[in-house]
């Protein structure tokens, strides 16, 4: 009988934990803001590519600040970043530096703004300027740090870092280590755009319809979000009900013992004497 009670007043604490832990629960989705969804309602249906996520084939990566540039002055080693310094400095520090306003300062040419250009039409610019010093100038340039960003259930969620000026949500996961076993595979979000302005759409990986050049291909500084299942979300509402539970049963566990023995005869020496005659 004490364990009938015990198990019914578990499952009722029960019910009452996970009914209260299912808004905290809910916080594990990343990007769950309903205002963000409504930034483009209709990327969310998994529909046709919108605009402003499709990537034309001519597209180029624009300089912004904070870009690390790798110079390569034809000829010209001494106004050149790619030496041997350049291969074995850490990556954060390799380069030039686009500073915050969009200007670059290099030697002999000085300070340039190269800001919104893209690596070739900064080549250029840049080959233009350093003319008007040195003789047959052609400078080729190289962006060093452009990345992506793979977040939730991912084995290694993080930074993955990108050479060309596009990248494939598929070569994004596979560099974090692949998906979990509690991801959404139909549920893998694209954020890209500003904090303001966001562009959210949804990928389904489940369908090869998604495995179009435009719906899987990304830009530098996207962001991949890979989204929990409903079954890692329950989980993790059970996880948060259980030490709950087992503090419920322990109560309940002592205040029956605790009856039953208040209810027991005490043993008593005539009773076995009796019982010997």
């Amino acid at each position: 009988m004490k364990y009938k009670y015990v198990t019914i007043a578990s499952i009722i604490v029960a019910s009452v934990l996970m009914g209260g832990c299912s808004s905290k629960s809910s916080q594990y989705v990343l990007f769950n803001d309903k205002s963000i969804d409504a930034v483009t309602p209709e990327m969310k249906q998994g529909q046709a590519m919108n605009t402003n996520l499709a990537i034309s084939d001519n597209y180029e990566y624009k300089l912004i600040p904070n870009n690390r540039l790798s110079i390569l002055v034809y000829n010209h080693p001494e106004l050149s970043t790619r030496d041997v310094r350049a291969q074995v400095s850490p990556a954060d520090e390799r380069g030039a530096l686009i500073a915050k306003d969009g200007t670059i300062n290099i030697p002999l040419v000085g300070v340039v703004r190269i800001a919104g250009l893209s690596a070739r039409e900064a080549g250029d610019l840049l080959s233009r300027e350093y003319a008007r010093y040195v003789k047959n100038a052609h400078v080729t340039l190289e962006v060093l740090n452009k990345r992506v960003y793979v977040l939730g259930e991912v084995r290694t969620p993080g930074r993955v870092n990108i050479i060309e000026d596009t990248s494939n949500v598929l070569e994004a996961i596979s560099s974090s280590g692949g998906m979990t076993d509690f991801a959404a595979r139909n549920n893998i979000q694209i954020i890209r755009g500003t904090q303001s302005k966001p562009i959210v759409k949804t990928i389904n990986l489940t369908k090869v319809s998604s495995l179009g050049y435009g719906n899987l291909t990304l830009q530098p500084n996207d962001v991949i979000y890979v989204l929990p299942s409903k079954l890692r979300q329950r989980n993790m509402a059970i996880a948060e009900a259980l030490p709950g539970i087992n503090i419920v049963q322990s109560i309940l566990g002592a205040l029956f013992t605790g009856k039953q023995l208040t209810n027991t005869r005490i043993f008593n020496v005539n009773d076995f004497t009796n019982f010997q005659q």
